[in-house]
């Protein structure tokens, strides 16, 4: 399972969903890509082996068993 976990103004959004459930998986592939496009960053989090967190681009970069956090943008004013 991959969790896809989303923080914005609505508060943190999860999406859980595999290979083995094709609709979850467009949805977060859907909120993904759009939030690529949107220049927004992605980080993977809590990852197999002790491996340390890591920023992402891609969707195929999600691990199973990792959480992928979408945040918003930080704006310096």
């Amino acid at each position: 399972m991959k969790t896809l976990r989303v923080l914005d103004s609505t508060g943190d959004t999860c999406i859980e969903f595999d290979e083995a459930t094709p609709d979850a998986m467009a949805k977060a592939k859907e909120v993904f890509d759009g939030w690529m496009k949107k220049k927004m960053p992605a980080f993977l989090t809590k990852r197999a082996d002790g491996k340390p967190d890591e920023k992402i681009t891609s969707f195929d970069q999600i691990e199973e068993g990792a959480e992928t956090i979408l945040v918003p943008a930080i704006v310096a004013g």
